[in-house]
């Protein structure tokens, strides 16, 4: 491999004196993704984590790489040692706090256990062998010991009743929430510091190594997110105490390096989705908790703490605080004790995994501009000077890339509307192009940089929609960002509260008009595609208006009240339309199915067999009701799939089938 590595750096010249060819679906299921970066203790070596589709191996492999933070030639640290890809890869890559080693959540078997290995290269070892695996950990201060998280294990008639196929899944009883267990590096058993009936999410230790705070709650599943508090308990043992009591969200606790705080992603004690998941602060002993994000409404992602413990930098991974043209961007900000925010990245980026080296001086992370995959950047924070370490898809320099830029336009109550506009290769808008219309899932959601506007969070090919492909054959595509969504603070997300359908189809339909009026869209080439809210958004479109000549939905919802019964997260429907007895006209109103007479559009259902988001009873359902109506329809199921495909094989047919699909009725 790492002569595979000289080769496509030396390559990299060879690509941009070739001629520039059309982009394929092929081309896109070679792409790699940069999904975890890590910036040693001492600053001087950033570990990163590499993956690509493989068809031999049916899923995202990834290798595990470490590079001086001045650039040169990468090492690979991972040959035999699959790192955890299950759905897709999630290395949780930490630094032991000593610098002398890397450790990654890989499999052993069949499990994911935490591996450990020497930074100068040999065998990855595992340091957990937890029966059901362990996914979230975090190393001790003085590097000796491991605290993850693990449920206890199954008592001895469960297992014996398992292995005989007699064993019955009680519902919401019997459960084993996971716990927080810490293990010394030099042996013995793990001992469990939380309690048995909480659902213990994320943990962190205490700089001098005697306490770790951590994340829980009473409640498994999609709604215990929101009713999670934060619990402090001595490493040595004993009863956990509360540091954040209150409702909500209140997760992800980071000690400040002093000690002296402790930072944490909340919504502010509000139990919902629909809020801000901002970032809060509280001492460390307890205390008033100060709201960092009451200013700017930020949701938060990834946070680390500044060296000198008087700041934070972070990254929003939702637009409720960038706005405008900026909402396409995630930005690297850093926000002091007393809420003051400041922009450190620059430039039209989506950055993610952001880690800051020991003394503070340098932060690593992945970043994504708009014509890109992402890759390997670290900045000196005093300069803000970056410097670019990888260049991980240097085959993109033989392909004739389309343009992507940010428009606006005004909606039909003169609000103004956001989106991303990708046109074919080379078009200079002397002619009018099919346009095809890609609505985001969410309803909080959006689209970023990069050449899989709505993934390059995670590994793009999951997309279902090739749009680079789609513009190298000759369509421009439209990725609108409508109110309910990201970009408009949270009042823009509670405009659509018992409404899905009404102003965010409005604002659609405007940047479609728009675009017809500037001479781009021929508007008797439209097509609309989306999946999630997308795919409901894309089956309501359908229903309400007869302009579009094909349409694409996938895990699609065309009945809310089967979905609030049926999904493994309807309870977030009660934000907008509250419970389906109190309120049935507003549910079947707003129903795709309910208007499933009205559809004259060609359509295409695609759904993953196995989707507990949205289970394929609501592609189900609409197909037949279009089969029996005598519509043009077609539904394709696939195999093993769930709310997302993560299949290589399948993500291709998926890709291939739309890209066919548009091109049969839109004819570019």
């Amino acid at each position: 491999m790492k002569r595979l590595i000289v080769v496509f750096l030396s390559c990299a010249g060879a690509f941009a004196t070739a001629e520039a060819r059309k982009v394929t679906v092929e081309d896109l299921m070679r792409l790699r993704t940069i999904s975890e970066v890590q910036i040693a203790p001492d600053g001087e070596r950033v570990a990163y984590v590499l993956s690509e589709p493989s068809f031999e191996k049916d899923g995202h492999e990834a290798v595990l790489y470490v590079l001086a933070a001045g650039g040169g030639m990468p090492l690979r640290l991972t040959y035999g040692t699959r790192i955890f890809n299950q759905p897709i890869p999630h290395p949780h890559l930490r630094w032991l706090p000593d610098g002398k080693s890397i450790s990654f959540v890989g499999f052993a078997g069949d499990t994911p256990q935490v591996f450990m290995i020497d930074v100068a290269g040999g065998e990855p070892r595992a340091v957990t062998d937890e029966k059901e695996g362990v996914t979230e950990y975090e190393w001790s201060p003085d590097s000796q010991r491991i605290a993850y998280l693990a449920p206890d294990p199954a008592p001895e008639e469960e297992q014996r009743r398992q292995k005989e196929k007699s064993y019955v899944i009680e519902v919401d009883r019997h459960q084993r929430p996971p716990r927080v267990r810490v293990k010394d590096l030099a042996g013995g058993d793990a001992r469990a510091l939380s309690p048995a009936d909480l659902f213990a999410a994320n943990l962190c230790w205490s700089p001098d190594g005697s306490t770790i705070a951590y994340s829980a709650s009473r409640e498994g599943g999609f709604v215990g997110q929101f009713h999670t508090r934060i619990y402090t308990v001595p490493v040595s043992g004993g009863e956990p105490r509360f540091l954040v009591e209150r409702d909500g969200m209140n997760t992800s606790p980071q000690y400040s390096p002093d000690g002296q705080w402790v930072a944490f992603i909340s919504t502010g004690g509000v139990p919902e989705m629909v809020s801000i998941w901002g970032l809060h602060a509280i001492p460390a002993g307890g205390g008033t908790i100060r709201n960092l994000s009451a200013v700017n409404q930020n949701w938060v992602g990834d946070f680390v703490w500044a060296a000198d413990s008087s700041s934070i930098l972070y990254l929003p991974n939702e637009g409720t605080g960038q706005r405008g043209a900026r909402m396409f961007e995630v930005p690297v900000l850093r926000v002091s004790l007393d809420g003051k925010t400041e922009e450190v990245s620059s430039g039209a980026a989506a950055n993610y995994s952001i880690s800051l080296s020991r003394d503070g001086k340098r932060l690593a992370y992945r970043s994504v501009e708009a014509r890109t995959m992402g890759d390997l950047v670290v900045m000196e924070l005093a300069s803000r000077a970056t410097h670019q370490l990888t260049e991980v898809n240097p085959e993109l320099k033989e392909l004739e890339l389309g343009a992507l830029e940010p428009i606006s336009w005004r909606s039909f109550d003169g609000m103004e509307i956001w989106g991303l506009l990708l046109t074919p290769p080379g078009y200079r808008r002397d002619h009018r192009l099919p346009l095809l219309v890609y609505v985001h899932g969410g309803p909080i959601g959006g689209f970023t940089y990069g050449l899989f506007p709505q993934f390059m969070h995670i590994v793009g090919q999951v997309d279902p929609y090739p749009c680079e492909a789609m513009a190298s054959a000759g369509m421009a595509v439209l990725l609108p960002m409508p109110r309910g969504g990201s970009g408009y603070g949270l009042e823009g997300f509670r405009m659509i509260k018992g409404s899905w359908g009404e102003g965010d189809f409005k604002d659609i339909m405007a940047g479609v008009d728009h675009l017809i009026a500037e001479g781009v869209a021929d508007p008797e080439r439209l097509g609309v595609m989306g999946g999630s809210y997308g795919g409901f958004m894309t089956n309501w479109i359908v229903t309400q208006t007869g302009r579009f000549k094909a349409a694409s939905t996938m895990c699609s919802i065309s009945d809310l009240e089967d979905l609030f019964y049926l999904s493994d997260a309807g309870d977030f429907e009660v934000e907008y339309f509250g419970l389906p007895w109190e309120h049935p006209q507003a549910w079947i109103e707003h129903s795709p199915i309910t208007h499933v007479t009205k559809v004259t559009t060609p359509l295409l259902i695609q759904h993953g067999e196995n989707d507990h988001r949205v289970p394929i009873e609501q592609a189900t359902k609409f197909y037949q009701a279009l089969k029996k109506l005598g519509k043009t329809v077609e539904m394709e199921i696939y195999p093993r799939g769930g709310h997302v495909i993560f299949e290589p094989d399948l993500e291709r047919e998926m890709m291939s089938r739309n890209l066919a699909w548009f091109e049969k009725w839109l004819k570019p």
